[in-house]
C-alpha cells in the first residue's frame, strides 16, 4: 500500500472512531473503547408496575452479578406460570450461571388482594428450616433463612403493600453471606 492509501487509512478509521465515540471531545482511548464495546444489559424496573407481568424485570442480570460478588455471566429466564396458582398472581424467574454455576437462584413475585404483608410473611416462615432472622429497611417487613428441604438455599421475603395488593417477593438464593440477603431484600423492597 502506498503513502496515499496509509493516509486515507487513517482518515477513514479517524473518522469512524469520532462518528462512534459519545463526545469529540473525549480522549482517543475513551473514544475507541466506547466504538467496540457491547451496551450495557437494560437495568431492571425501578419503579413497581401497576400490573404484575413478569418476575425477571425486579432483579436484572447485573445486579445479582454484584451482590453475589462474581463476574461469571448470568441468564435470567422467565419460568412458564404454575397452574397452581391464580393467572396473574405469581411470577417466577430463574438466574443461571453461564459457565460455572447451573442455579444461582429463584425469584418469585407475588401478588395477594386478600393478605396484609405481616400474614404474608408470616405463611412463608413455614418453609424455613429453623427461626428467621429480620432484615430492617426492606419493604414493610422482610427476613431471611435457611430453606427447608433438599439444596444449599437461602430464602429472603420481603412484603410490601403497593397498588392495592400485597406484594411478596421469595428469593431462593445460594448460600452466601448475610449482607447479600440484606441487600437482595433492601433492593427488592424498593421495587415492589
Amino acid at each position: 500500500m502506498g503513502r496515499a492509501g496509509r493516509a486515507l487509512t487513517v482518515v477513514l478509521t479517524t473518522a469512524c472512531l469520532a462518528a462512534c465515540s459519545p463526545s469529540p471531545t473525549a480522549p482517543f482511548t475513551t473514544r475507541l473503547a466506547t466504538a467496540f464495546t457491547a451496551p450495557p444489559p437494560p437495568p431492571a424496573t425501578t419503579a413497581s408496575p401497576a400490573i404484575l407481568s413478569a418476575a425477571c424485570p425486579f432483579l436484572g442480570t447485573a445486579e445479582l452479578q454484584q451482590l453475589l460478588g462474581t463476574s461469571e455471566d448470568i441468564i435470567a429466564t422467565e419460568q412458564p406460570p404454575d397452574p397452581a396458582f391464580a393467572t396473574g398472581t405469581t411470577f417466577q424467574c430463574r438466574y443461571e450461571g453461564k459457565y460455572v454455576h447451573p442455579w444461582l437462584a429463584d425469584l418469585w413475585i407475588i401478588s395477594d388482594a386478600a393478605t396484609q404483608p405481616a400474614e404474608a410473611l408470616e405463611k412463608s416462615k413455614q418453609d424455613c428450616s429453623e427461626p428467621a432472622t429480620a432484615i430492617p429497611g426492606a419493604g414493610e417487613a422482610a427476613y431471611f433463612c435457611d430453606r427447608t428441604g433438599p439444596g444449599e438455599a437461602e430464602m429472603v421475603v420481603t412484603a410490601k403493600r403497593n397498588h392495592g395488593r400485597t406484594r411478596l417477593a421469595v428469593a431462593y438464593v445460594v448460600k452466601h453471606r448475610s449482607e447479600v440477603y440484606a441487600g437482595l431484600a433492601k433492593l427488592l423492597g424498593e421495587r415492589l
